[in-house]
């Protein structure tokens, strides 16, 4: 009886094994390809280089979105399994419609700030610190101080998330503000509550500190606030 099982026990593990894992089953935000003519291709690298191409999708393809770097390539992967980037400006949500936080942005100077803009909003901080984005997924969007996140340190200054009107489950977090809000969601500030810079490092504390301070100030119901946050 004992032999039965363990032969039947190998057995299964190796059925399992065996199984196919499909492009679906993945982790990820769905998008439909739309070019106007030709193709978008998958590309080994975030860049555009006839050498880099491993594939190519039409109009009404769908290519799974998992990592969403700042600059015009995201990461994923095809329903046949081809991963690598695709130049995102190709790319709608999978029906032509649905909310992503961070659709059509980008970086805009405006004197000595450096603006970052998304169909739904605005914000801006100082355009002589280093500071950049990372998009989390299609209602979350970090603002990163790159020189701390280089180190090591996370960098992470704040964090905006898109809840729907009647989603209050933000209220859980430990520290946050209502940064703004339209018809359809409320933005949250969500603030790090551990040390997210080198603390040796004076100018990374100094950077960081300044950074936070604007983020802070992310409070539609503050009126004393200077508030960069912008709805669109």
């Amino acid at each position: 009886m004992k032999r039965f099982l363990k032969t039947f026990s190998v057995f299964l593990l190796l059925v399992v094994l065996t199984i196919p894992v499909h492009a679906d089953q993945k982790a990820a935000e769905a998008y439909t390809v739309k070019v106007d003519s030709g193709y978008l291709a998958v590309r080994s690298a975030p860049s555009y280089d006839a050498s880099n191409e491993l594939a190519k999708l039409y109009t009404g393809d769908v290519f799974y979105v998992e990592m969403w770097p700042s600059g015009d390539y995201w990461y994923g992967y095809t329903k046949s399994g081809v991963e690598g980037y695709v130049n995102k400006n190709y790319l709608v949500p999978a029906g032509g419609s649905g909310f992503h936080i961070a659709s059509n942005i980008k970086f805009t100077p405006d004197g000595g700030d450096k603006v970052l803009e998304t169909d739904h909003f605005s914000l801006q901080f100082p355009a002589y610190i280093d500071w950049d984005y990372k998009i989390v997924n299609n209602t979350t969007l970090d603002i990163i101080y790159t020189p701390a996140a280089k180190s090591g340190f996370g960098g992470n200054v704040v964090t905006i998330m898109a809840y729907d009107w009647g989603d209050n489950s933000y209220e859980d977090l430990p520290d946050w503000s209502v940064a703004g809000s339209d018809e359809n969601k409320k933005y949250i500030a969500v603030f790090p509550t551990d040390v997210r810079f080198d603390p040796n490092d004076s100018t990374q504390q100094k950077e960081y500190q300044e950074l936070l301070e604007i983020a802070e100030d992310m409070d539609c119901n503050d009126s004393s606030a200077y508030n960069l946050f912008k709805i669109k």
